[in-house]
C-alpha cells in the first residue's frame, strides 16, 4: 500500500526537473565564467546567468516534492516578478544598446513593481499579487517586442534567433491561455518548454558573443604584440660606448605599447642622449614616439648643440601630435673637450653623479614642451665633464611611482639609491633602481602606473 504523503511524479514533473537541472547549471556556468573574466565585463553572461538560475530553480522546484508539500508556494510569484529584469538587460546588452541612456530608469520601474508584489505577497494579498503579475508581463511582452522587432530591418544571426526563441515562447504562451480559457483542450503546464527554448537562445547567444569576443581580443593581442616589436625594433642597444662613455638604459613600458622614446646620437667623439616622454598612454602615445624617432634622425648634423636640437624636434612635432605634447632631456657629452651641454622640453632635472665630490647634482634647463607652441626656444646648460662622472636621464615614471597608498618614490629617494649604487656600473644601477621603483609601487601585483625609462652615462677616461 502506498504512503498517500509521498509526491506521485507525472511525466511533466519529471521534465519540469530536468529542464530545470539543465537551465540552472548552464545558469551557473554562465555566472561563474562571468566572475572568472570580470575584467572584460562581459554582462550579457551575467544577465543571462541570473534568469537561467532563477528560472531553472522553479522549474525544478515546480515539479519536485517541495512543491508538492506547499514548501515552495513563495517562489514561484517571487520568481515572475523578478526575472523580467535580467531578462530586459539582456536584450538591452546584446541587442538594444541605444536603450542603454535610458534602460536604468526601466529597470527602476519593474524592480518597483516587482517589490510592490512581493510586499502584497508577504502580507497575503494574493489576488492583487495575480493581478500585478499580469499587469507586469503585459507591459514587458510589448517592450520586448519592440526591442527585437523595431526597426525591422535585416538583421544578423542573433537578432534572428532571439526572435525565433521568442517567437516559439509566445506560442506556447498563447496555447496555454487558450487552454486555460476552454478554446480547445489541452494541457496548461507545458509553457515552460517555450520558456526553455528562449532561454536556449539566449544562451547561444551570450555563448556566440563571448566566443566572438575573445577572437577579437586573441587577435587584438597578436596585433598589439607586433606593435611591441615594432617598437623595440626603433630604440637602440641597451648599451652603447664611445670614447670612454658607456651608457646602460631599461626600458619597461606599463602597456604593450608605450610613448617613452630613447636615443644615442654619437658626433665627433662625443655622444648625444635623447630621452623623451609622449602624454598620454597606449597605441596614440607609441605613434607620437615613433614621429620623436624620426625627427630626432634629422637632428644629426647638430647632434653636439642640444638647444639646436630641440628646437628641430619642436619644428618637426607641432601640428603633428593630435593634441598631445612632449616632454624631453637632450645631453650632449664630448670627453674630448671635457665639457658637456644639456638642454630640456617640460621634462624632469638631469642628474648627475660627480665623482670627484661624491654627490648628486641636480641641473635643469628647461623651455616648453615639444608639439605645442612653434615658438618655442630653447637654451644650453654647459658644464665641465670629469672622470668618474655619472649622469642619468629618466622620464618621470620613476620619480612619481606611487605606492598603493598614493606616496610617490620622489627625487630625494631618487637621489639617496644613486648615492648608494656609486660603485654598481651603469647596467647594474639601471637594473637595480627598476627592480627598486617597481617593488615600492607593486607594479607586479596590480598594474604598472607609468612606463618607465632610464639611461645611465658614465665617463672613465680612455
Amino acid at each position: 500500500m502506498s504512503n498517500p504523503a509521498e509526491p506521485i511524479f507525472s511525466a511533466i514533473d519529471l521534465l519540469r526537473m530536468l529542464f530545470g537541472v539543465l537551465i540552472t547549471a548552464s545558469g551557473a556556468v554562465a555566472s561563474l565564467l562571468f566572475f572568472a573574466r570580470l575584467k572584460r565585463k562581459d554582462y550579457a553572461l551575467l544577465y543571462f546567468g541570473l534568469g537561467a538560475l532563477l528560472y531553472g530553480v522553479r522549474l525544478f522546484v515546480s515539479g519536485s516534492a517541495g512543491y508538492v508539500h506547499h514548501r515552495w508556494d513563495l517562489l514561484d510569484p517571487v520568481v515572475s516578478l523578478v526575472i523580467i529584469i535580467p531578462l530586459f538587460l539582456f536584450f538591452v546588452e546584446t541587442l538594444a544598446s541605444r536603450w542603454k541612456r535610458f534602460s536604468w530608469w526601466i529597470v527602476g520601474l519593474f524592480a518597483g513593481v516587482g517589490v510592490f508584489g512581493i510586499t502584497n505577497l508577504l502580507l497575503h494579498h494574493l489576488r492583487l499579487v495575480g493581478v500585478i503579475k499580469t499587469l507586469l508581463a503585459l507591459t514587458a511582452i510589448p517592450v520586448f517586442l519592440v526591442m527585437l522587432f523595431i526597426p525591422f530591418r535585416s538583421s544578423g544571426r542573433d537578432q534572428t534567433i532571439l526572435r525565433a526563441g521568442f517567437v516559439i515562447f509566445m506560442l506556447f504562451a498563447f496555447y496555454t491561455n487558450l487552454v486555460g480559457a476552454g478554446v480547445f483542450q489541452g494541457t496548461t503546464e507545458i509553457e515552460f518548454i517555450g520558456f526553455a527554448v528562449l532561454l536556449g537562445c539566449l544562451g547561444y547567444v551570450a555563448a556566440s558573443r563571448t566566443q566572438r569576443n575573445e577572437e577579437r581580443l586573441l587577435s587584438l593581442n597578436k596585433e598589439m604584440e607586433i606593435a611591441r616589436s615594432i617598437q623595440a625594433g626603433l630604440l637602440p642597444e641597451k648599451s652603447f660606448s664611445v670614447a670612454g662613455l658607456t651608457a646602460a638604459s631599461r626600458y619597461v613600458p606599463a602597456s604593450s605599447v608605450a610613448g617613452d622614446f630613447y636615443d644615442f646620437l654619437p658626433q665627433d667623439g662625443g655622444l648625444g642622449v635623447l630621452i623623451a616622454d609622449v602624454s598620454g598612454h597606449g597605441v596614440p602615445a607609441a605613434l607620437s614616439a615613433s614621429m620623436v624617432k624620426v625627427a630626432i634622425r634629422a637632428q644629426r648634423d647638430w647632434a653636439n648643440d642640444p638647444a639646436r636640437v630641440l628646437n628641430g624636434l619642436n619644428s618637426i612635432l607641432c601640428g603633428n601630435l593630435q593634441g598631445q605634447f612632449v616632454t624631453a632631456g637632450y645631453l650632449y657629452l664630448d670627453p674630448g673637450r671635457g665639457a658637456l651641454a644639456y638642454a630640456g622640453a617640460g621634462h624632469p632635472p638631469l642628474l648627475a653623479w660627480r665623482g670627484r665630490e661624491n654627490r648628486v647634482e641636480s641641473m635643469e634647463e628647461n623651455g616648453l614642451m615639444l608639439g605645442i607652441f612653434p615658438e618655442g626656444a630653447y637654451k644650453c646648460l654647459r658644464a665641465t665633464l670629469e672622470p668618474g662622472d655619472r649622469f642619468v636621464l629618466y622620464t618621470d615614471g620613476i620619480t612619481e611611482a606611487p605606492t598603493v597608498s598614493g606616496e610617490e618614490f620622489g627625487m630625494e629617494r631618487f637621489k639617496s639609491f644613486l648615492a648608494e649604487h656609486a660603485g654598481s656600473s651603469a647596467q647594474e644601477l639601471c637594473d637595480a633602481l627598476v627592480k627598486r621603483v617597481t617593488s615600492w609601487s607593486g607594479s607586479s601585483a596590480r598594474g604598472q602606473h607609468d612606463d618607465l625609462t632610464l639611461i645611465v652615462v658614465d665617463y672613465k677616461a680612455a
